[in-house]
C-alpha cells in the first residue's frame, strides 16, 4: 500500500521538477502552504490529483492520508528544493542511488558537537510523539536546518511520503514508523560490521 504512495509522490516530484524547468509557481505554492487545502494549493491540485488514484481521493472534502501524506512531503520537497534551481535534489534511496532517508541525512547535522544535542532534542520529540499534525510540522522544521547547511544532500521524499501514510494509520504503525526514523537517525554504520551474528 505505501509503495503506491511513493510511486506517486515520485511522480509529482519529476512533473514539478519538469526536466529541468522547474514550476516556480507551483514550488512557492507548495512552500507557502501548511495544508492540502490552503488556497495556494489550488494551483498544484491539477498535478497532484491527476497522479493518484481515486481510492486516495476525498469523497467528502476532508483530506484522506493519502492526501496529507503526499502534500508533506512535496512540501519539504518544495523547501528543499528552493535555490537548487540546477539540481534535483531528490533521488530514490536504495541500491546504486545517492538518495538517502530524511532521517540518514539528519544524521549530518548530529556530527557537528556544537548542534548535536539541540538536533537531538527536536529529533526526540518527534519520535515521541503520536499527533501526525506536530510531526510533521517538526519534520518542516528539520528539512529547513538540513538545508541550511546541507543544501545538496540528495533525499528520498517520495520514502517520506510513505512514512507518513503508514504513520496516520494506528499508535502501533506510527511508534513502527518512529522506530525506523530512530535507527536511521542514531545508528551509525561500523567499519568492521563483518561479524554478522555477535
Amino acid at each position: 500500500m505505501t509503495n503506491h504512495i511513493s510511486s506517486i509522490t515520485a511522480k509529482v516530484i519529476h512533473q514539478l521538477w519538469n526536466n529541468g524547468k522547474p514550476n516556480k509557481g507551483e514550488l512557492a505554492a507548495l512552500r507557502n502552504s501548511r495544508h492540502i487545502t490552503d488556497r495556494n494549493m489550488t494551483i498544484v491540485w491539477p498535478i497532484l490529483f491527476n497522479a493518484m488514484k481515486e481510492k486516495d481521493l476525498s469523497k467528502n472534502g476532508l483530506p484522506t492520508y493519502s492526501e496529507k501524506a503526499i502534500f508533506a512531503a512535496l512540501h519539504c520537497f518544495a523547501i528543499y528544493q528552493q535555490g537548487n534551481d540546477g539540481t534535483l535534489i531528490y533521488e530514490s534511496a536504495g541500491r546504486d542511488k545517492e538518495g538517502k532517508a530524511l532521517f540518514f541525512a539528519l544524521q549530518l547535522l548530529r556530527q557537528d558537537q556544537v548542534r548535536q544535542k539541540a538536533i537531538d532534542r527536536r529529533v526526540q520529540t518527534i519520535l515521541g510523539n503520536s499527533s501526525f499534525e506536530s510531526i510533521e510540522n517538526s519534520i518542516y522544521h528539520l528539512v529547513q536546518i538540513l538545508k541550511s547547511n546541507f543544501p545538496k544532500e540528495k533525499i528520498d521524499f517520495a520514502q517520506l511520503a510513505s512514512d507518513f501514510y503508514a504513520f496516520q494509520f494506528s499508535a502501533e504503525t506510527a511508534r513502527q514508523v518512529c522506530l525506523m526514523w530512530g535507527q536511521q537517525y542514531y545508528w551509525i554504520p561500523k567499519n568492521n560490521d563483518n561479524q554478522k551474528g555477535e
